[in-house]
């Protein structure tokens, strides 16, 4: 599942519509964006961040991002969109509420692509972002991004898997059954599935990324999160488990891709 929104809204609050003016490309040009050549040459670690009357802005990617020349391009257009459309979101709320008489909290977005794990051919990245915008609290959502070095674009994981093959199943079967024990741990008692937040969440709704947890250079688990609201509560926040790549997994994967990957004992 890969991060598909800009900034997320918080309960019910109205952001305002696109607007631009000289106040708010002021405060909109006061995060300069990186180069991404240069940003992939030096292939360091990218973090920008800053405060305004209007707004508070973080935008950060990881090294091995910041070494793939296509992903450092795309993650810098992103971030100037973002920064521009809180920017001027921010704007039309302020001037409304002051317009009605009402307070304005300034608006705040983070968002991040952090190495979940790597192989000579595989780059696993997963998103995260935050978003307040004057509501009760702020929103959170996650995303995942797998990069083909070989190939140099963004694949999925059933474009690693062999004809007619598939993972869900392997993948959803344990993952509802962990889900349920931390659900029930977190809730003081049993998952009922008569509630709101009873059933395991439908695969689609899921973030599902390849993980290398012992830093070896193949991935060994299956990263599964479940965004706020999606498998409990906003109280509950978001459910992040950890799913080992058996051997029975690996068999369904194409030749070519193999390597990346190493065995893991099932759940039990």
């Amino acid at each position: 599942m890969v991060l598909t929104f800009l900034f997320l809204t918080a309960c019910g609050e109205p952001t305002g519509q696109t607007h631009s003016d000289e106040a708010t490309a002021d405060a909109v040009a006061a995060f300069a964006p990186p180069t991404p050549q240069a940003t992939a040459q030096s292939a360091r670690a990218f973090s920008v961040e800053g405060e305004n009357d209007l707004y508070g802005f973080k935008f950060d990617w990881s090294a091995e991002a910041a070494a793939v020349p296509e992903l450092a391009r795309r993650f810098t257009e992103e971030m100037e969109k973002v920064k521009a459309e809180l920017g001027s979101s921010a704007k039309v709320d302020r001037d409304e509420r002051r317009k009605q008489g009402f307070d304005f909290h300034p608006y705040e977005t983070q968002v991040s692509y952090e190495t979940a794990g790597q192989s000579d051919r595989l780059l696993s990245l997963e998103s995260a972002v935050y978003s307040f915008t004057g509501g009760a609290h702020g929103s959170s959502g996650s995303g995942a991004i797998l990069w083909d070095r070989t190939a140099a674009r963004e694949v999925e994981i059933p474009d690693l898997l062999q004809p007619g093959q598939s993972w869900i199943g392997a993948i959803r079967q344990p993952f509802c059954v962990l889900l349920d024990r931390e659900r029930q741990e977190r809730r003081g008692e049993p998952v009922n599935r008569d509630d709101m937040f009873g059933e395991c969440p439908k695969y689609e709704d899921l973030t599902v990324l390849l993980s290398d947890e012992d830093k070896n250079g193949r991935f060994d688990h299956i990263k599964v999160i479940a965004d706020q609201y999606v498998a409990g509560p906003y109280a509950e926040g978001p459910y992040e488990i950890l799913l080992p790549i058996t051997a029975a997994m690996i068999e369904r994967v194409k030749p070519d891709y193999r390597s990346s990957f190493e065995p893991r004992p099932p759940v039990k």
